[in-house]
Parts: C-alpha cells; sequence; structure tokens
C-alpha cells in the first residue's frame, strides 16, 4: 500500500513538474524516481491511464510529452491521496446509482408479473362470465319455449 502511494506521490510530482516545463523529456521522471526507468512501472501506468501523451506517437526517454485530460484531472487535487480518494468516491457513487437502478429495475420486474397475473385472472374471470351470461341469455330468450318443453314432457 505504501509503495502505491509512493508510485502515486511519483507520478502527480511528475505531472506537477509536466505542467510547469510544459515540454518535458519523458527521462525526467528518472529525476524524481530512481527506480522508474529500470522497471518502468510508473511510465506503464502513466501510460496506461493516459495522463500523458508523447507528441512522436511514442514513448522513448527522449519523448516530448505533454498532460492529457486525465492527467489535468488528477492535477486538480492537491495530492495523489486526494485523487484517488476523490475517484474511490465516484466508484462509490456510481455504485450506488448501479444499485438503486438495479433495485428499481427489480421491483419493476416483479410489479410487472404481479400485473400479468392479475391480468391473467381477470381474462378468466371475463370468459367464465361470459359463458354464464351466454347460457342465461339462451335460457331466458327461449324460457317459454323451455317450459312448454317440459310441461310436454312432464305430461307424457
Amino acid at each position: 500500500m505504501e509503495r502505491d502511494v509512493n508510485k502515486g506521490n511519483t507520478i502527480y510530482s511528475f505531472l506537477k513538474l509536466l505542467k510547469e516545463e510544459r515540454d518535458m523529456a519523458f527521462a525526467f521522471i528518472d529525476n524524481i524516481e530512481p527506480n522508474a526507468s529500470s522497471d518502468y512501472e510508473l511510465i506503464d501506468y502513466i501510460k496506461e491511464n493516459d495522463l500523458i501523451k508523447s507528441k512522436k506517437g511514442e514513448f522513448s526517454c527522449d519523448a516530448l510529452v505533454y498532460i492529457t485530460q486525465n492527467g489535468r484531472n488528477v492535477l486538480e487535487h492537491n495530492s495523489w491521496e486526494d485523487y484517488i480518494k476523490s475517484k474511490n468516491n465516484a466508484i462509490n457513487e456510481s455504485y450506488e446509482i448501479e444499485k438503486e437502478r438495479q433495485e428499481q429495475k427489480d421491483e419493476i420486474d416483479r410489479l410487472t408479473k404481479v400485473n400479468l397475473e392479475l391480468q391473467n385472472k381477470q381474462m378468466k374471470r371475463y370468459v367464465v362470465y361470459s359463458i354464464i351470461a351466454f347460457v342465461l341469455g339462451a335460457i331466458i330468450t327461449n324460457v317459454k319455449d323451455i317450459l312448454i318443453l317440459l310441461h310436454i314432457t312432464n305430461q307424457q
């Protein structure tokens, strides 16, 4: 953890120097961190996170570089630790928003399921009531004929 903080402080110092110098050879990072050129971890981190760009298009010890928007975002903070805290806060906020969205989506899915079940019940009732109404309508319409038929049947 402490090594990461030291790396971050080195990167922050490098970006501050670069901001002051306008154009700076990439090798100046060696002045800040003696081991940077041997293990290239800092340089790799800087390149991977798009903190600087090379004016030649490729990075080498004599390349002239400039700070990208991501690098300027780092420099908006007072230190590397502030930048990491801010970045973690942004990630946490994003996570909370996504969690809330997922909960809302789950609630919508649950309510959709309940709604479909209710619609199915209503449809079944409609069909049953329609059949009952049809049968009752047929009976009521033909009550006279049915009574005559039943009366005849009873007489015989």
